[in-house]
């Protein structure tokens, strides 16, 4: 990868923060492979195999899900043929009210035009859970009863 590849990448950040999801689609490649981590909020629909399906299946979700959503980079690395974003997502819960902190890393590749092509997404899945109200935390740990088998 190159500094202009990294730059790309920085590029589509600022779009989607900003909702300038034209400027993001310009970015994107029609043959994008998008996955969302395993067990998150939009994973169903994996893998998003263009623009329109991951507007549709993660980006609108999120917004309805979730006010002021934002993705915070806070690091990048040139990983050769890979980019990887590193940072946490932010926002508020529409239903609960939480506020949401959880960290992600996201694996980027992009094609030789400079779009991004394939992305991975790990993310904090629990914490997403919680926020939203789809999983509860157990702040105590109750006594397990171990139970002998019946032979």
């Amino acid at each position: 990868m190159s500094k202009e590849n990294v730059q790309a990448i920085c590029r589509l950040y600022d779009a989607f923060n900003s909702g300038d999801l034209v400027a993001f689609e310009r970015g994107v490649s029609a043959d994008i492979e998008w996955n969302e981590a395993d067990n998150s909020l939009n994973c169903a629909g994996n893998p998003y195999r263009s623009f329109a399906a991951v507007r549709d299946g993660v980006f609108g979700p999120t917004t309805r899900d979730f006010e002021a959503f934002t993705v915070d980079l806070e690091k990048m690395i040139d990983a050769g043929e890979f980019v990887i974003g590193m940072g946490r997502y932010r926002g508020r819960s529409r239903v609960t009210g939480k506020e949401l902190s959880a960290q992600f890393c996201h694996v980027l590749h992009l094609d030789s035009q400079g779009r991004l092509d394939r992305l991975q997404e790990y993310v904090d899945t629990l914490r997403e859970a919680i926020v939203t109200g789809r999983a509860e935390q157990i702040d105590r740990f109750e006594e397990i009863q171990v139970v002998q088998p019946v032979m």
